[in-house]
Order: C-alpha cells, then structure tokens, then sequence
C-alpha cells in the first residue's frame, strides 16, 4: 500500500475530472474513480454536491502505478559529447539559446564548442522514440504485468533495460546511437531534428545490432499504415515464438489529427499489443501511452536531467526514467505526424492483432505490396532530377526523410518564386488511405507547368483535379 500512496502523491497534479471514462494504459482498462465521491454525490438530491463544490478525484491507484511503471526517457545534459558536423548545427545557435537554457548553452560552447553535451531542443522525438522502445523491451523481458518497485529496491531486469539507453556510444540504445544511425540512414546531423521516420529507421537498425534485447524481427512502414502479410506470416511460419516490432509511420490530417481517426488512434491505445505512439514536430514530441474519453494521457520528454550514466545511486537513476508526473491533451490538439508501435509476441498474439485491427482506417492488411508504391521514390527522383545540384541540396535522401509532408517546390522553380496553391475544402475531408500523388497545372506565373508532390489521404478512386 505505501508504494500506492506514493505514487498517488507523485503523481497527483493533473485532476481526474472525468467519472464516467474508463482509463486505458496500453491496451489495460481501468475504472476510473475508486473513492467515494460519487456515492457521496447519489445521495444528495438531484447531485447537489455535485453541482456546488469542485469536482476533484483521486486516480484510480492501480491506474498510476502502470503510468508509474513505464519507461519514460526525456532530455539530458553534460553527457559525453557528440561531435557536430561541419555542415550541421552549431551547439551555439540562436535557435538553442531561445529553447535552452543559456547558461546550459554557455556551459556547452565553454567546454566543447565543436560538440553537444546536452540534446535540449533537437531530442525530444528521439527521446519519444526511446521513451516506446523501452516499453516494448521491458513487456519482452518482464511482461505487461509488471509493475515497478520501489526505487529503493529496484528490479534487476529492468535495470538492466534502463542502462542500454544511458547516454553514451558504448550503450546499444544511447542518444549517440540514435545520431549515429540517423546520419548514416537519413542524413540527419547531430543537432538535427529527427522525424518519425528516421526515428524508426534507428530504431529498426539498432534493434538488429543488438540480438540480446529480445526483439527478433523489427519492421517498418515509413509513409503509411500498410503491413503486408507475404512479408511477416512467413516469420512466425519459421518460428512462432518470433517477437515482432512494428513500427508505422503515419499522417493522418494536414494541419491537426482529423476527426474521422480518433477512435482509431484509441483503439490502438486500447490493443494489448500496443506499446504507445510517439508523435509531433520540432520541440514538440510526445510519447502517448493511454487515453480517457477523447483525451490522450502523454509523457513529455521536454524536461532536461543530468545525463544517466552521472547516477550513482540505482534509486535515482531509477526514478529518473520513471514518470513523476504525466498529462492529457485533446486529440484535437495533437499534431497528424506520428510513429504507432505495436509488439507481437508470437504466432497467436499475431493472429489476435490481426483480427483486431480489420476495422482500422489507420493500418491496413495488404496480401502483398502493390508495385505502384515501389515506385513513388522513383517518381520523386524524376521530378526533381538536376534541381537539387541547382539549390545546393548535396542529400535528396535526407530531405525526403524527415517524416513530415515535403514542399518540392523550392526544387522544381529555382530561377523565380512561385505561389502556392491553397488546399481545396473538399480535400480536407477525404478519408481512407496515405497515398503520394502529383498535382499538375496547365499554367504557373512562373512560366511552364507547376508541380506539385504530396502524400494525401484518397479514397479508393483517384479524384481528378478539375479547373475552375
């Protein structure tokens, strides 16, 4: 009961408002008030309590010991540098004296102004990327019962897990390591900000290279939903006891989340495979790991800590990686751009997932991968063709990869600048599936064709651009 009532204490400044929601934690439900408040409430007449004072609960006490009980990995410092690269950013930057702490930002330039001692304001989706990771390793070796102890006494295993991320090359799953892959697979510098893509582009890689995690096949989908079956059944074929980490990067609205996915993305949170969605933009990722009603319960990694190899008492480094504090944000205010993590754990547990996820208007069950999509890059390479050499960009790679929607048009008309089309309304609520498109006008102020390359969600049916 005293680790309850601690994690009731540490955990107790967001107010639990909603009495009628039940509370998800990957894939777990839990009643969400235990107290008695709402009996309190019945016998009043017509809730007149309810009406007259606040309405403040407790959490549920088992519902905050398994958000206590995640892997929550945030910004660090003073970590062994990682040096920058001479066409990247510098450690000294206006950019990083407004999202840094300057004296921070002195501290690093004094020490090593060729390197980054601290990740603050480039990090946070690689940290969000970890953040999922983690809690994947962690069901692998522990199980999703799990539940942390306390730090005083904590578990062997999962300390193990906790030192794979410290931050340092040596460590398989270290910050370094994540930089290190993102440069050398999608061009991505120290200092750069990574997108979901190359974050599951590290991920997949630095999961090969270290067998011992447990995870024995990790694949990913970098512009969609879409898993095919010809490329896994034949893994749990081969062995069904094959652990399965998969990692889709999806957009799912322009601008905001759309509507049309938010019982989607909830029915995500709610599958037992599930291992939360890391997600956002620059200085703005988040690692989503449950939701009540239409708001989703997330761990911000925007908090800097000393870098975890400084620790020398196992209870600090312990409770230093697991939640003090967590938070919920509407689904209306989340950004489009994410990385949904789902683990497999064998042969059954595929079967299950599969069955589950055959309503989905996210993830899609293909038999096999159609041909046209292997040739979208080959698309995107033609189209642009010498005007990359034209605008200096010596990487197209690292440009395409960012994860993010691309604007090609600064690639396609270097001579003058061009205005760009405004969205049309019916576009924005079209619904079904992630899929790249080239948009073509007969004339451009310019001069010659304007063009235009763009992952949007179509229908079934190819809707013809029609002039106006």
């Amino acid at each position: 009961m005293d680790i309850i009532q601690r994690m009731s204490q540490s955990l107790r400044e967001l107010n639990n408002s909603d009495l009628d929601n039940s509370l998800v934690v990957l894939g777990v439900q839990y009643s969400p008030t235990v107290d008695d408040w709402g009996k309190q409430d019945e016998d009043m007449p017509v809730g007149l309590l309810h009406h007259i004072l606040p309405k403040k609960q407790a959490w549920n006490p088992e519902f905050l010991l398994d958000v206590k009980s995640r892997l929550h990995f945030t910004y660090r410092t003073r970590f062994s540098p990682i040096v920058r690269h001479p066409d990247g950013p510098s450690p000294l930057s206006i950019g990083a004296l407004l999202r840094n702490n300057p004296l921070n930002v002195l501290e690093n330039v004094m020490k090593n102004s060729d390197c980054f001692i601290t990740d603050i304001g480039w990090g946070c989706m690689i940290r969000t990327g970890q953040s999922l990771l983690a809690n994947a390793l962690q069901r692998v070796k522990l199980g999703r019962d799990f539940r942390t102890t306390a730090a005083e006494d904590p578990n062997d295993k999962e300390l193990t897990i906790i030192r794979w991320f410290q931050d340092d090359i040596k460590y398989p799953f270290s910050l370094h390591k994540f930089v290190q892959e993102g440069f050398e697979l999608s061009g991505k510098k120290p200092g750069e900000w990574f997108g979901p893509s190359a974050t599951s582009m590290s991920i997949q890689s630095l999961v090969k290279k270290f067998p011992a995690c447990g995870i024995n096949q990790c694949t990913i989908s970098t512009s969609s939903g879409d898993v095919y079956l010809d490329q896994l059944d034949p893994l749990f074929e081969a062995d069904r006891d094959t652990t399965l980490l998969l990692l889709l990067c999806v957009r799912l609205g322009v601008n905001d989340l759309n509507e049309y996915y938010w019982n989607d993305i909830k029915q995500i949170l709610t599958s037992k495979q599930s291992v939360g969605i890391a997600g956002g933009r620059p200085s703005s990722s988040l690692y989503f790991f449950g939701y009540q009603g239409d708001y989703l319960f997330y761990l911000d990694p925007h908090h800097a800590q000393p870098q975890l190899c400084s620790y020398k008492d196992e209870a600090d480094l312990y409770n230093s990686v697991h939640p003090q504090k967590f938070n919920k944000i509407h689904l209306s205010a989340i950004d489009p751009s994410m990385l949904v993590g789902i683990l497999i754990l064998g042969k059954e547990d595929w079967k299950a997932w599969k069955k589950s996820i055959k309503s989905s208007r996210i993830i899609h069950l293909s038999d096999s991968q159609p041909p046209d999509i292997l040739l979208d890059n080959d698309i995107e390479r033609l189209i642009t063709g010498d005007k990359v050499a034209i605008n200096g960009q010596k990487d197209l790679k690292s440009e395409l990869d960012s994860g993010d929607y691309i604007d090609v048009g600064s690639f396609l008309h270097s001579a003058e600048p061009h205005k760009l089309i405004e969205p049309e309304d019916e576009y924005q609520e079209v619904h079904c599936k992630n899929q790249r498109i080239v948009v073509m006008s007969e004339t451009a102020e310019a001069g010659g064709p304007q063009i235009e390359v763009e992952k949007v969600l179509v229908e079934d049916q190819t809707i013809p651009v029609r002039s106006k």
